[in-house]
């Protein structure tokens, strides 16, 4: 079984990134999030190029308000790719992820929506200890906590009033390094 998810949680801690007006984040093997957490001033085109550099997708976004989309690179060779978003004004913020397959998890975990803000969070982790589950509304960071027992964890979490419904995503990460990202589908 593959996986790479990554997680948050919900009522906890607040942090926000107040520099950042693009996030892009790897939430799924092959799956990338761009948030942007202000009103464009006009359109945004968004990139994704492969390792040769060749542009294997562009969009041309026109969104009046704050938005978060998802990218699904399933349909593309396992690789790396960089994600780049323009603003109007030529201002540019780029990342680059890696949507190699992890064949053998440290840690498996999966969210499913289950309605009214609820979310679903089940974590399956036989040797990890010092897990720690945090919960995204977009980019901004809403519940931190760590997981007492991660062998077994089934949890619910409801979110009340989420800026970005679509764009709740959870990172799972262990004391031992291995981190994912995990997406509602």
């Amino acid at each position: 079984m593959t996986m790479l998810f990554v997680a948050g949680i919900v009522t906890g801690a607040f942090a926000y990134n107040e520099d950042k007006p693009v996030e892009i984040r790897q939430t799924e093997p092959s799956k990338v999030l761009v948030a942007v957490k202000e009103a464009p001033q006009g359109p945004m085109v968004v990139k994704i190029l492969d390792e040769q550099n060749q542009l294997v997708l562009r969009d041309r976004i026109t969104k009046t308000e704050a938005f978060a989309k998802r990218y699904d690179l399933n349909a593309l060779p396992e690789g790396k790719y960089q994600i780049q978003v323009a603003d109007a004004f030529g201002n540019l913020s780029s990342s680059t992820v890696n949507t190699e397959v992890v064949t053998k998890p440290e840690v498996y975990s999966r969210v499913t929506v289950l309605g009214d803000n609820q979310f679903r969070l089940l974590v399956s982790a036989l040797d990890a200890k010092d897990v720690t589950v945090q919960i995204f509304d977009g980019d901004k960071l809403i519940h931190t906590e760590t997981v007492e027992n991660p062998q077994g964890l089934h949890k619910v979490y409801t979110i009340s009033k989420p800026a970005f419904p679509e764009a709740i995503s959870f990172k799972v990460s262990t004391g031992a390094g291995f981190t994912a990202y995990v997406a509602s589908k």
